[in-house]
């Protein structure tokens, strides 16, 4: 083999190394920590040693790396929902970075850091991720049944719907993801969760609004839960309206929001529970 050819090769061997060294896929990490050498170099040479630039990105998958497998290890659901709210903020600057470059490729890191997220009970920033996510066409990690808005909505209004003042206090956050769904395929069972969740988070500060919201809930899934609020709020803005003019009524007259479209025929979601 003549010089120029071998520089030729051992350029490309670098490069690929390189490449490797960088790259994003856990996988490739593992089998480098596995190794304990570049497996982008020659088959049997573990004497090979280029030094690489450091990537703040491969760092952070590495961390993740780390951090996946420690949950796996733990059969706690509690246990692992209280590790991701400590681990979370390691990677703040990371997820920052991230939002603000646009357009952008799958980032698998950044969608699992927006699962931890919704477990973590940090919805708001759940949201901005998922809002980034389906703006650059991302996807959920590998093992996944749902897409990332219906995922973001049933988590959350699982959550809301078991502590109201919780959706009280995240009010502005289910109308958002009642937007993030909006044209996204989601079961119609999620949607009405949603609906549902806006309803108890507006109930005592807009009756009319709420109302709205549980008689939209009730459009998509008749046994969603809150058929007792809407015949109380009816009462109460029935009586209100009485007060003020004896011959109005509100019952079936109460504007009505229009539904967000949904899923003509997908059965419903079973991936409930929280994953790493």
């Amino acid at each position: 083999m003549s010089n120029s050819m071998r520089q030729d090769r051992e350029k490309k061997l670098a490069e690929k190394r390189l490449k490797m060294a960088l790259s994003a896929d856990p996988r490739l990490l593992k089998k480098r920590m596995i190794m304990g050498y570049d497996p982008g170099s020659p088959e049997g040479d573990q004497s090979v040693n280029v030094t690489l630039p450091e990537s703040p990105t491969a760092n952070i998958d590495l961390r993740l790396f780390n951090h996946l497998n420690q949950l796996k290890d733990n059969k706690s659901v509690q246990d692992k929902i209280e590790l991701k709210k400590q681990w979370l903020p390691e990677y703040y600057g990371y997820i920052e970075g991230c939002l603000a470059i646009s357009p952008s490729a799958q980032n698998t890191s950044l969608v699992t850091l927006m699962i931890w997220a919704v477990d973590a009970g940090q919805y708001e920033l759940a949201v901005r991720i998922a809002e980034y996510a389906l703006l650059n066409d991302m996807v959920m990690p590998e093992g996944h049944s749902r897409g990332i808005a219906e995922f973001v909505t049933e988590q959350c209004a699982n959550d809301f719907n078991d502590d109201i003042d919780l959706a009280i206090e995240n009010a502005e956050v289910i109308q958002r993801i009642i937007d993030l769904g909006v044209g996204e395929q989601m079961v119609d069972q999620v949607r009405a969760k949603i609906f549902r969740s806006l309803g108890d988070a507006l109930n005592e500060a807009q009756p009319v609004e709420a109302l709205n919201a549980y008689k939209n809930a009730l459009r998509l899934n008749s046994k969603v839960g809150c058929k007792k609020e809407v015949t109380a709020l009816e009462k109460l803005l029935n009586k209100q309206l009485t007060e003020s003019s004896p011959d109005a009524t509100v019952g079936s007259q109460a504007d009505s929001t229009t539904v967000s479209a949904a899923a003509e025929s997908d059965p419903a979601s079973t991936d409930s529970t929280p994953t790493e």
